[in-house]
């Protein structure tokens, strides 16, 4: 059994070896991956260094999909993305057939609440991580902000998946969307709210979902 500090080391040294120069405050927006969304935000795109929440109206909803996207455009000029799946629902073969490069990817699989929060900090806080994607059942104010500005910090993009029940708690994020699938379409089609962004914005979109 390798022990703790052991696994953080490696996962350090990986992560130095994907590290990439961070750009200034004035530096073009992220692409959420799906153009009618980045016409929502102003400056058409998200924020290097912030947090997005993507809250999913119910299971099956799209959000997980949606949500990846943004991960992917924020990792295109390097550095790592960083999966926290507490819930041990990742699929790596999934993500190959869209065509995700694993060798970029660390996955994380933290045994408790208290693991995944620090987790989540330490992961959003170093210079070689893109973004940071994975599912957040709950968090306190607290360390929701601490979250908030190691991401500030770091120039990370941390992308954090919601229940619904989340809609109406507070939030340090940047971004909020919201995510419900819209059952009378024939084809996969879901409705897309932004519901908050700091810089304004507003509005909804449908999306169908490849």
């Amino acid at each position: 059994m390798i022990a703790v500090p052991e696994i953080v080391e490696q996962l350090r040294g990986r992560i130095r070896s994907l590290e990439k120069p961070r750009r200034g405050p004035g530096e073009t927006p992220l692409s959420t991956g799906w153009p009618p969304l980045d016409r929502l935000l102003p400056g058409g795109g998200l924020r290097r260094g912030s947090l997005v929440v993507v809250l999913a109206a119910e299971a099956g909803s799209g959000a997980s999909l949606l949500a990846w996207q943004a991960a992917q455009q924020a990792a295109q000029q390097g550095g790592a993305i960083v999966v926290l799946d507490r819930r041990r629902e990742v699929y790596p073969p999934a993500l190959a057939a869209w065509g995700v490069a694993l060798e970029r990817v660390i996955f994380v699989q933290p045994e408790s609440a208290r693991d995944e929060g620090w987790a989540w900090d330490q992961a959003l806080r170093c210079p070689g991580v893109a973004a940071v994607w994975g599912w957040v059942e709950r968090v306190d104010d607290s360390l929701f902000r601490r979250w908030q500005l190691s991401a500030e910090a770091s120039g990370c993009l941390g992308v954090l998946l919601r229940p619904g029940a989340a809609r109406t708690g507070p939030t340090w994020a940047d971004v909020r969307w919201w995510v419900e699938p819209q059952t009378a379409a024939a084809d996969r089609r879901v409705r897309v709210e932004l519901l908050r962004c700091r810089q304004a914005g507003g509005g909804s979109v449908e999306l169908v979902l490849d």
